[in-house]
């Protein structure tokens, strides 16, 4: 691109004398490549990308020598990670998470602010929930230290070393992610190609849990990325074992919620004069909007929206049963509006050719809500 700058800049164009008609084929021109490019089709399966993750790895190895963080299931590589790593047991980036007091097991999500493995790019966040509970300086102390941790490793070697093993563990998982076709259920319930990428990090020290990753917050440089973090839970696991993986049934509802922020995020935006005529809706004083930290109408309406859209599409690809079940947890959560967005999706638009794309059909659940609640008080009959 530089050397087409270059080029412009070394012979200016006298755009008073270019003729219209070949400024008109130029602009059809243009227009017909941007076209090209944005209805090109980019199939789920390459979209999907399965890795263990250096930075999470990083900084779950730094709170596994600080004790700060539930021992890992047996395999032979967290042997080899306790072998490789405990002679750094007093780095100062673990005598700094010691410090913290009660550390979170998803702290290690920090990873994701780094990148650009071994010289490591560090991205600050302005704003992190982590801060909140640690404080701004700490965590951002902490995050440094974390990267002198890795150049005093020599962290990166050890990482390459295990490139086959890493390999092995995401062949088996990206095959079942992809035939189990969520991705390509929600695509085709939007009705228009997305360019979120989906990334699933297997995690063979985490043994507590699996959680999505809000890459938005955490680093905007992966901001099109969905990221959701499995562990190996395995307990009956011997220490020669090889960890193996499986998402299970449950990750369904994740691809589809957290696909849907990425997806609706930006059509949010468009309508946020229209979202905000509804703000009177806003239950911030019921316990699932306190448990989930949710005070703005945006935050609340986000959630609805999300969660609604998921019951739809377990009314559309799950048994009705499982339909009930999930609806009844939004219900539960005090997500007042979510089944009321399900039931407009569910008899106005899936399966209506009417409309091209969710974007043309969205306004439809701002008037149905608006008129089904002209007022607060009536989602509390």
């Amino acid at each position: 691109m530089t050397g087409c700058v270059g080029l412009w800049m070394k012979r200016p164009i006298n755009t008073s004398a270019m003729k219209p008609t070949l400024f008109c084929l130029l602009l059809l021109g243009l227009t017909q490549s941007i076209q090209a490019q944005l209805s090109t089709s980019v199939p789920p399966s390459k979209r999907v990308e399965v890795i263990v993750h250096p930075g999470i790895e990083l900084f779950t190895v730094v709170q596994l020598l600080a004790g700060q963080y539930r021992m890992p299931n047996p395999s032979a590589y967290a042997k080899a990670v306790e072998t490789y790593f405990k002679p750094y047991a007093n780095h100062p980036a673990v005598e700094q998470v010691k410090k913290m007091g009660r550390v979170y097991a998803d702290l290690a999500e920090l990873g994701y602010c780094f990148d650009q493995f071994p010289s490591i790019r560090i991205y600050y966040p302005d704003s992190l929930h982590w801060y909140k509970k640690y404080g701004k300086d700490t965590v951002q102390t902490y995050m440094k230290l974390c990267k002198q941790f890795s150049q005093d490793t020599k962290f990166w070697d050890f990482y390459q070393q295990h490139q086959t093993d890493y390999t092995a563990w995401a062949t088996p998982v990206k095959k079942e992610f992809t035939q189990k076709g969520w991705v390509a259920k929600l695509d085709s319930f939007y009705r228009f190609d997305s360019h979120t990428n989906w990334t699933i990090c297997l995690d063979a020290l985490n043994s507590w849990g699996a959680h999505a990753i809000m890459t938005k917050t955490i680093n905007p440089w992966y901001a099109d990325h969905v990221v959701y973090n499995v562990g190996f839970f395995n307990q009956d696991a011997k220490e020669t074992d090889a960890p193996t993986f499986t998402i299970g049934s449950e990750p369904v509802s994740m691809v589809w919620h957290e696909g849907s922020h990425s997806y609706t995020n930006e059509l949010q935006k468009r309508y946020a004069a229209d979202i905000d005529k509804l703000a009177y809706l806003l239950n911030k004083d019921d316990e699932g909007m306190k448990r989930n930290n949710i005070n703005t109408w945006a935050h609340c309406f986000d959630e609805n929206l999300v969660r609604g859209i998921v019951i739809a599409l377990f009314r559309q690809y799950r048994s009705p049963k499982e339909a009930r079940k999930q609806t009844a947890r939004e219900v539960v959560g005090d997500f007042l509006y979510a089944e009321d967005i399900a039931d407009v999706l569910t008899n106005n638009y899936i399966g209506n050719p009417a409309y091209g794309s969710f974007p043309q059909f969205f306004p439809q659940i701002l008037t149905y809500l608006a008129q089904k609640y002209p007022n607060r008080q009536l989602t509390d009959r």
